[in-house]
């Protein structure tokens, strides 16, 4: 499962080799790092009230500080103490689950997580239930029924919309079906079910749509959430992928250092569907010399209800499996003013 580049990219066996201990490196180094925040509350703590404990998978960037203000939000709405936590690298699962373990027979009331691997917390997360702590999952999806109530995106039909929104661009872009062309995938991980399920709904749409002359490369690349090797795979990419058109970018991280390298390299015949906004990402579909979009979720409303949703739930209501898919919306050329002018009203 630890791929850095696709097939086709013509490296010899040492490269890979060096590839394979670099990527490895980046991954002992987030799992032993010990760099976490504690649980620290987010709204007024008052006694009497429900206590609700969050573990999101990385507590940094633009995604993370809206799903943050939404759990604020939910926990004003609902009533309710809330507290959140979690490590600074997204691959470091291991802090996740001393943190959940650490809420075992103490005063939380629910659990929200946000979870860095959709296996290895699965015990964990059995623990809790079975320590009658309801559990909703925000964002990311386990790989077991041991939760309560899920609030995510749709990730299959998100990776869906990439690739229909990158075969419009291509086409935008005067690529012919005769041409030959290649679109890559990069991702943080693939121990996230969210990037599975991306990756497994772009190829689906592509296989189904697509020119025969135009290949989705099957295997992503991996960043682990790694900025400078991110910026270092879509760079490469550039320099040794001759007929290379596009980027789907199924996450943040990957989707600003896609654009970075883009706007950096001024090559307007590769085109860019990311997920998530960030600056880079919307300096690169603000300019009418490429062609951009990104696809974003509603990680907000997966914060606000989620905290609703765990208030309920300690209160006794039973809500076995019930997963809520929070929308997405494709911001492109014409519409990112609009979309960034609702983020500066919900900050006010």
């Amino acid at each position: 499962m630890l791929i850095l580049a696709m097939a086709g990219c013509g490296q010899s066996p040492k490269a890979a080799d060096k590839d394979t201990s670099t990527q490895q490196a980046i991954i002992d180094k987030a799992n032993k790092a010990p760099e976490k925040q504690e649980f620290t509350p987010v709204t007024e703590v008052q006694e009497g009230r429900k206590n609700i404990y969050v573990v999101l998978k990385v507590l940094k960037g633009d995604y993370w500080s809206q799903v943050v203000r939404g759990l604020k939000d939910g926990g004003l709405a609902a009533n309710c103490n809330v507290y959140v936590g979690g490590p600074y690298k997204e691959t470091n699962w291991q802090a996740q689950t001393e943190m959940l373990k650490s809420l075992v027979g103490k005063k939380a009331d629910a659990v929200i997580l946000a979870t860095s691997d959709s296996v290895q917390l699965i015990p964990t997360v059995e623990e809790l239930r079975k320590a009658k702590l309801p559990v909703v999952l925000v964002d990311t999806g386990l790989n077991t029924k041991q939760y309560n109530a899920a609030y995510m995106t749709n990730n299959f039909a998100a990776g869906s919309k990439a690739a229909e929104e990158m075969l419009q661009l291509l086409r935008s872009n005067g690529l012919k079906e005769a041409d030959k062309a290649t679109v890559v995938m990069k991702v943080s991980s693939l121990k996230s079910q969210n990037m599975v399920e991306r990756i497994e709904g772009a190829n689906a749409y592509w296989q189904a749509k697509a020119p025969a002359a135009w290949k989705l490369e099957s295997k992503p690349m991996v960043d682990y959430g790694d900025k400078a090797l991110s910026l270092e795979l879509s760079q490469k990419a550039m320099q040794e992928v001759s007929d290379l058109k596009g980027f789907i970018s199924c996450n943040n991280s990957s989707t600003l250092n896609a654009a970075e390298a883009i706007s950096a390299s001024k090559r307007k015949d590769v085109a860019l569907v990311g997920f998530d906004y960030a600056k880079e990402t919307a300096a690169l579909i603000a300019n009418p010399e490429f062609k951009a979009v990104s696809i974003v979720q509603n990680q907000y409303a997966m914060g606000v209800e989620s905290v609703k949703k765990a208030v309920e739930l300690a209160g006794g209501a039973q809500a076995e499996q019930l997963n809520v898919d929070t929308g997405i919306k494709v911001v492109t050329i014409e519409n990112y003013k609009a979309y960034e002018a609702k983020l500066a009203d919900r900050a006010k």
